[in-house]
């Protein structure tokens, strides 16, 4: 985790930079030098500095937050979830590519020792090395919550 928080930091360098600027910018103006519309030149410089400054911090926040509730996830599902098997029933591609992956559409019939199978719907980027494994007909490793069958992020793929 300190890790991406040092990469989101590390992109927001050039921003800081880029605000520092033109906070110096608008302190050094003149005060009553115009843009060329017609607005103060120092208000400017001080709003696209504030611009340059809280857009990218509110973005990698955003980020941040959201990587931490996926991690979350997998901690818990990893606590609670149980292992087992699933049949790949079905496989469809939605035609959207991550990273030159597919992001593909499986119905799997899921078996889970002392519990019923069932059926369940995930979509997954895979990426290509493994897709030779994910096929229909083909018996895949996975970890999974039965108490909650129909939610797709409670299914983890235990690819090889």
């Amino acid at each position: 985790m300190s890790k991406a928080i040092g990469k989101l930091l590390l992109l927001n360098i050039p921003f800081f930079l880029i605000s520092g600027f033109l906070f110096y910018s608008g302190f050094t103006a003149d005060e009553k030098a115009l843009t060329d519309d017609g607005y103060n030149l120092r208000w400017f410089f001080f709003l696209m500095g504030t611009g340059f400054l809280v857009i990218p911090l509110a973005a990698s926040f955003g980020i941040l937050i959201w990587m931490i509730v996926k991690r979350k996830r997998i901690t818990e599902l990893v606590a609670t979830g149980k292992q087992g098997t699933a049949v790949v029933l079905e496989l469809s591609d939605t035609g959207v590519t991550i990273n030159d992956n597919p992001r593909v559409k499986l119905l799997l019939e899921i078996h889970i020792p002392n519990y019923q199978p069932y059926r369940a719907q995930k979509t997954v980027t895979l990426p290509l090395i493994y897709l030779s494994q994910v096929q229909t007909g083909s018996t895949i490793n996975i970890l999974a919550d039965p108490t909650q069958p129909n939610d797709e992020k409670r299914i983890a793929l235990l690819l090889k």
